[in-house]
């Protein structure tokens, strides 16, 4: 008789698992609804920003790239977020392969209204033609500073004219030598990491020492700019941190 509910039990749970898995569409399902289960499926992929996939029925799926994701197609080391810059601003970091055209990008500087301030071209330090990360480098040289904070941004290259292959990544920064407001300082950015005139939109790319923040004075320099004052208690958290 135990025998006999037990095997009553697993037919049971067989019939329920295949009615959840219709109902619910598990993974593996065989559904194509986007970029991934396109992919999934044994779709192939193109290699241009954002990816494509093309379903079996021909319906097009785009992959959805974020702005906080594109640390994973281009890294700024400098300037960093918020830095103080001086024209000629000198840049620097590596962006994949597919984010250059011809081994170069264009990069443009915004004062805090908007205005284009200045451009320039970043150029490849090697081989291009690859889908892995490749140096870059250049300088660019500001027409003037109007404003106390700005942003720079690194534009995809995109020679085909197709809105939808737009993306940039920006790095706010704030200019020396420009007119300061003279008010409190603001802190701003995703994890409150940027101390300005001003408030600023950053990356939202969340790093660990970002926390030691609130333990450091938003306030004016000697130099009339804003920035953080690094107190005992700052530099204790950091040192925690490295």
């Amino acid at each position: 008789m135990a025998n006999k509910f037990k095997i009553l039990f697993a037919i049971i749970a067989v019939l329920i698992l295949g009615y959840l898995a219709f109902v619910f569409d598990v993974p593996y399902s065989g559904k194509v609804v986007d970029f991934a289960s396109c992919v999934a499926a044994g779709n192939e992929a193109t290699e241009s920003v954002p990816r494509r996939c093309t379903g079996a029925d021909g319906t097009l799926y785009v992959e959805n790239v974020a702005t906080g994701d594109l640390s994973t197609l281009i890294r700024v080391t400098v300037p960093s977020l918020g830095a103080r810059v001086t024209s000629p601003i000198v840049f620097s970091g590596s962006a994949r392969g597919t984010w250059y055209f011809e081994a170069s990008f264009p990069v443009i500087v915004l004062d805090a209204t908007g205005k284009e301030i200045g451009h320039s071209i970043a150029k490849a330090k090697g081989d291009w033609m690859t889908p892995e990360f490749v140096p870059f480098e250049g300088t660019v040289t500001l027409e003037s500073t109007p404003t106390a904070t700005g942003t720079m941004v690194f534009k995809k290259d995109n020679p085909s004219g197709d809105s939808a292959l737009d993306l940039s990544y920006s790095v706010p920064v704030a200019f020396s030598g420009a007119p300061a407001t003279g008010g409190a300082c603001v802190v701003s950015g995703c994890s409150s990491e940027i101390c300005s005139d001003s408030d600023m939109v950053s990356t939202c790319q969340f790093k660990v020492e970002y926390a030691c923040y609130a333990k450091a004075h938003c306030e004016r320099q000697a130099s009339g700019s804003c920035g953080w004052t690094k107190t005992p208690e700052y530099k204790a958290c950091i040192t925690t941190i490295k």
